[in-house]
């Protein structure tokens, strides 16, 4: 092994070094490079060395013979003075090649200065007190370092010096004898080797970097080339002028661009150009034009709008004046170059930066520099303005069943609409999407903004007619006046937002004004989703329990787990506020994973004979690793399966509906129950019943609120129980607060109650002790009965029969 990593360490070497040797021309130049960040510190090197000798010799005068010293001072005198003249001769020549010879040559000379410097060492140390040994030991060890990282543009030479001085450094210093002194030469080998794999590295990485220059000129030099062709054949046509501002040539190309009409012989530069130029001769382009020839310096670019053959064009003019010998202008050559197609593409760009495309109404870029002068204004006068924020309200539902072409259809004729009714100085905007808004300049009172937002709203709700389809577009919006409701563009777009979300809160085809307290409901929602990613961590939620009874026989089946905040500062919070800042913030998923492995380990541990039921976000039910989730609550807790219930509703199916089917479907398998959560609710409800087997139906609390006084709500349930029973589910009456409730759903046959007469939700410490003193018996009396609850259920048998065949 030993013999291969020398193998292979020599052959990287010799390739390394390749270009030290190799005969080609691209070698001998690398080799000029290389010797040239030698030849510039030479100066310096020598003088260190001299200084270095001059300092050892008067440390060690008096140990050492004169004439030894003087002898190997005048060696060292004669090294550097030809190393001086050589660098005196050479350095206002600039050496582009370099032949091996001259590496060799180099090399030799670090030899031979570094085996004289091992005099000292060699020969004179064991005579030397042990101060003046430390001065030898630090001259020797500084002159190596320095020198061999100062020689590792050729590494040859580096090398050279680094091992010939280390080596004479070791032998002096074990000649001392003794434990110390072999220790020392020990440390010595040690810096020798890592100095020379020092030398090696920086060597490798000077190679590389004059490579790298010498790429770079190369293909310099290649672009130069590229570019003297480029100008041989573009597009760009040259011009020349005397003093007078006459051509002094006038090419083919040149009298082409001007136009075959102007005699250019007999015309100086600015005639011809105010001959073409819309504005003639005081046109802003010549007189900046102008003003530039006037400087006698060099200029770029300066524009020119002229007509040619009646079309418009642009021309950039760049040109650097003549001078003679003497100083002076005699003249001035440039280019004329055609941007009109850049400029058009700027315009373009322009445009889109501060117009939307579709509909040509201003965009949000434009709104807000437009919002910045007008606080600007209302600031520091009694003007007052106000921003309309407008959301189409069914513009999705149009988008996906018509098409988008009809979409950008409603998005144009939205437009037109609002442009239609706005006043001059008012700035009418799309924000993007489905979402517009109106700037109103200048607004005399309240009611006038108010005005105008009716109006606005009466023109969009009005039904249109896009590609022979009618459609009805409708919207909502918020209002914000300026500056009452906002000194800074985001505080005033801020709440113009918060009031769009009220009006859409409240129904609608709307506008809403901002009020402060939808400020402060805004900023608690926002306290309210900082605090609650901490909730989990400082073990804030917490888990309350809500049993479900068996009607027949007034026993316990099951129990609900739902989801408690305590907070320190906010005290209890709903589920119902913080459960859509967990879904619109994404915690919804670490959430919900807690309360599976929360109610697995609760069943399992105090509640083994009940059913635990769960409720499941439709954010969760979506997500790829939901199943992931329950099969982890389930290995980490050892429930059965069996004993979970998760309770859905059916909005799970409106947007991702593969997804949640496919989670749905996986869990079955695996054993868990499912049941239908607020069934009878939804439009669509009973479909779900075909797409997918749940376990149990839950109805309701809105028709069980109303069992006792309206009797359709009393034919509802019966229906959804008998549907139920035909499919083979349990049904669970939610919200149950009244023995006569209790009653009508027992007739109606309802398997199962939930509610505050059987129990209200509760702690588990709470949940166990009502548990223990259950009793079945202690089941409450019906009360007063309604006339219709007597209707027979066999009448429902029809229904039945069409569920088995919807089955």
């Amino acid at each position: 092994m030993s013999l291969s990593f020398f193998h292979r360490h020599w052959a990287a070497w010799r390739e390394e070094t390749r270009v030290f040797s190799d005969p080609d021309s691209a070698s001998a130049e690398l080799r000029a490079r290389h010797l040239a960040g030698i030849t510039r510190l030479t100066p310096v090197l020598m003088v260190a060395n001299l200084f270095n000798a001059l300092g050892l010799l008067v440390a060690v005068s008096g140990s050492v013979s004169a004439k030894a010293w003087l002898l190997w001072l005048g060696v060292l005198l004669l090294i550097v003075g030809v190393a001086l003249r050589g660098w005196l001769r050479h350095r206002r020549e600039p050496v582009m090649r370099a032949s091996p010879r001259a590496i060799r040559h180099a090399t030799l000379h670090a030899l031979v200065l570094a085996c004289v410097w091992t005099v000292p060492v060699v020969g004179w140390l064991d005579a030397l007190t042990p101060i003046q040994q430390l001065m030898v030991a630090v001259t020797t060890t500084g002159m190596m370092a320095a020198g061999g990282f100062a020689l590792s543009s050729v590494p040859q030479a580096g090398l050279a010096w680094t091992l010939a001085l280390g080596t004479g450094a070791i032998v002096g210093v074990a000649r001392l004898g003794g434990t110390v002194a072999w220790v020392l030469a020990g440390m010595l080998l040690g810096y020798v080797l890592v100095i020379a794999v020092a030398v090696r590295s920086a060597a490798r990485q000077s190679a590389l970097r004059l490579r790298s220059e010498r790429e770079a000129e190369r293909q310099s030099q290649m672009v130069g080339l590229l570019l003297r062709d480029f100008e041989e054949h573009s597009a760009d046509v040259l011009w020349e002028v005397d003093r007078q501002g006459h051509f002094t040539h006038v090419s083919a190309k040149l009298a082409a661009l001007f136009g075959d009409d102007l005699d250019m012989s007999s015309l100086g530069l600015f005639e011809v150009l105010a001959a073409r130029s819309p504005g003639g001769a005081e046109a802003e382009g010549l007189r900046k034009l102008r003003q530039a020839l006037n400087a006698d310096k060099p200029f770029r670019d300066v524009l020119l709008t002229v007509e040619v053959g009646g079309v418009p064009r642009w021309w950039s003019i760049t040109a650097k004046p003549l001078v003679e010998d003497s100083g002076r202008t005699v003249g001035w050559r440039g280019v004329i170059s055609d941007v009109t197609q850049q400029r058009l593409a700027h315009q373009r760009l322009t445009y889109q930066a501060y117009f939307d495309s579709l509909t040509g109404l201003a965009n949000r870029d434009q709104l807000r520099n437009r919002l910045v002068q007008v606080i600007d204004a209302c600031a520091n006068t009694p003007r007052r303005c106000a921003l309309l924020c407008l959301d189409l309200d069914n513009f999705k539902a149009i988008n996906d069943s018509l098409g988008h072409s009809v979409g950008d259809g409603v998005l144009k004729l939205v437009a037109q609409r609002l442009q239609s009714v706005m006043r001059r100085a008012d700035l009418v905007a799309r924000l993007g999407g489905d979402e517009f808004a109106v700037l109103l300049d200048d607004v005399r009172s309240d009611d006038e903004v108010d005005l105008l937002a009716r109006r606005l709203l009466q023109v969009l709700n009005a039904p249109g007619e896009i590609q022979g389809r009618s459609v009805m577009v409708g919207a909502s919006m918020g209002v914000a006046l300026i500056p009452d409701h906002g000194q800074s563009i985001d505080d005033v777009m801020g709440n113009a937002d918060l009031a769009l979300y009220a009006a859409k809160e409240a129904g609608r085809g709307r506008f809403e004004t901002f009020a402060t307290w939808l400020g402060e409901r805004s900023r608690r929602l926002v306290t309210i989703e900082a605090e609650l990613r901490q909730a989990l961590t400082r073990g804030e939620l917490s888990l309350h329990w809500q049993p479900k009874v068996d009607i027949a026989t007034w026993q316990m089946r099951g129990v609900e787990a739902l989801l408690r905040w305590n907070h320190p500062e906010l005290g209890s919070i709903s589920p119902g506020e913080f459960v859509p800042v967990a879904e619109k913030s994404g915690l919804i998923g670490d959430m919900g994973a807690w309360v599976l492995k929360e109610a697995c380990r609760v069943a399992r541990d105090q509640l083994p004979d009940l059913l635990i039921s769960v409720n499941v976000s439709p954010l969760q039910l979506m997500r790829e690793d939901f199943l992931a989730d329950v099969e982890a609550a389930f290995a980490e807790t050892g429930l059965a399966p069996g004993r979970l219930e998760m309770e859905i509703t059916e909005s799970v199916f409106m947007d991702d509906a593969a997804t949640a089917l496919r989670n749905l479907h996986a869990l079955k398998r695996l054993g868990v129950q499912i049941a239908l959560d607020d069934f009878g609710t939804g439009y669509s409800a009973f479909q779900y019943l075909r797409r997918f087997p749940f376990d149990t139906l839950k109805i309701d609390r809105a028709f069980v609120r109303e069992l006792l006084t309206h009797h359709d709500a009393r034919a509802i349930v019966r229906t959804i129980v008998a549907l139920a029973n035909t499919l083979g589910m349990r049904t669970v009456a939610e919200g149950v607060e009244e023995p006569a409730q209790l009653e009508v759903l027992r007739q109606a046959g309802c398997s199962e109650i939930q509610g505050f007469l059987a129990a209200r939700p509760l702690p588990l410490e709470r949940l166990l002790g009502l548990m223990d003193t259950w009793n079945e018996h202690n089941r409450p009396e019906p009360g007063a009965m309604p006339e219709t609850q007597t209707v027979p259920l066999d009448m429902l048998a029809p229904l039945s029969d069409t569920t088995r065949a919807v089955r």
